[in-house]
């Protein structure tokens, strides 16, 4: 196999198998994981990195205070506070009032949520210093909570509904993260753009010497004209360009 590809595919087991085991895994896992490829110090600090970019602490707990702002810590306290008459299950009665839901017990629903309300903070805290407010991150959790209780399969093993369902609460935190950054990505390229704008327009005012219009810049830089007249609109105008609103 690839070296490359065997390094990304054990990387994801051993993040996998870390947020399977409480965000924790130990330096002689990771030599177990890898035992396989070529394993130096550098390549070592990189899995380290990577473990610490999954929010996973290596032979001690991750220190989530490290990656969370002020604005989070105060509304991480402000819900845990809220959350303090809410009981924790353990595994045993989560697993057996979530089959005896899906079984058709319906009224346990609220217990079912009451069930993994004080998971989602811990799994929000997983994507946190990501650009989302943890706040955002818990929202986003408990709705597809609610949502995914609607399709559970009851031929499925409590475990394995388990499973589902706290697959499926990451995965909705995972894509709001996504749509935020590709977002960001999108502005960061407007932006980009917009100075390059700027700059074609400086280059060919210094070469005419003289104010440069529209089509001009279009040609030259190979702009849209809709896109200049934004950025124009946006700055306010600019000296070098004939342009009138």
């Amino acid at each position: 196999m690839d070296e490359r590809k065997l390094f990304t595919e054990q990387m994801d087991k051993l993040i996998k198998y870390g947020r399977e085991n409480g965000n924790l895994v130990t330096k002689a896992d990771v030599d177990t994981y890898f035992k396989d490829l070529p394993f130096d110090d550098e390549k070592k600090q990189l899995i380290y990195n990577f473990l610490y970019d999954a929010r996973i602490g290596v032979d001690e707990p991750f220190d989530f205070d490290e990656v969370l702002d002020e604005e989070d810590v105060d509304f991480l306290q402000m819900y845990i506070d809220e959350l303090q008459d809410v009981k924790k299950y353990n595994i045993k009665e989560k697993h057996d009032i979530l089959k005896r839901f899906a079984s058709g017990e319906n009224a346990l629903k609220d217990s079912v949520i009451e069930s993994y309300l004080h998971d989602i903070v811990e799994m929000s805290k997983l994507y946190t210093g990501s650009g989302v407010p943890i706040e955002d991150l818990i929202g986003e959790g408990n709705v597809a909570l609610a949502v995914i209780l609607e399709s559970l399969d009851p031929r499925s093993s409590a475990k394995e509904l388990d499973g589902f369902i706290t697959d499926s609460i990451m995965t909705a935190m995972e894509e709001l993260l996504y749509d935020d950054n590709n977002e960001a990505a999108k502005n960061n390229t407007w932006a980009e753009n917009a100075n390059e704008v700027l700059d074609k327009a400086k280059d060919l005012y210094e070469t005419l010497q003289r104010k440069v219009s529209i089509e001009e810049l279009c040609k030259y830089g190979d702009f849209e004209e809709d896109f200049i007249k934004q950025v124009l609109q946006i700055t306010g105008g600019i000296e070098i360009i004939d342009y009138k609103p």
